[in-house]
């Protein structure tokens, strides 16, 4: 039972190492994410901000067309495959 308090102190020294390599955010000068990318303020109009809305949402339906497409050929190109193999299963089991 002597070696509860070895353990504990194991621990405790073990937290006491990671919490002083710790960098507090205060101390970094540079800061990670998107906080690096340069900002800016321009005010847009109302017509400008309709069309890049317009343009974005084009864009999203572009996409998940394309995407729709992809999936649908993926499963139909399976299901053509899976019937192929099937049907090779079928003749080679049929003989025996």
């Amino acid at each position: 039972m002597s070696w509860g308090g070895a353990v504990a102190a194991m621990i405790s020294s073990i937290k006491n190492n990671t919490l002083a390599k710790r960098t507090k955010v205060f101390d970094k000068e540079i800061k990670a994410g998107f906080s690096n990318a340069p900002t800016y303020d321009k005010k847009v109009s109302k017509e400008e901000m309709d069309s890049i809305k317009a343009t974005i949402q084009n864009r999203a339906t572009k996409r998940r067309k394309r995407e729709l497409l992809g999936v649908f050929l993926s499963i139909l190109i399976a299901v053509f495959v899976i019937g192929i193999l099937s049907m090779i299963a079928y003749r080679f089991l049929s003989k025996y």
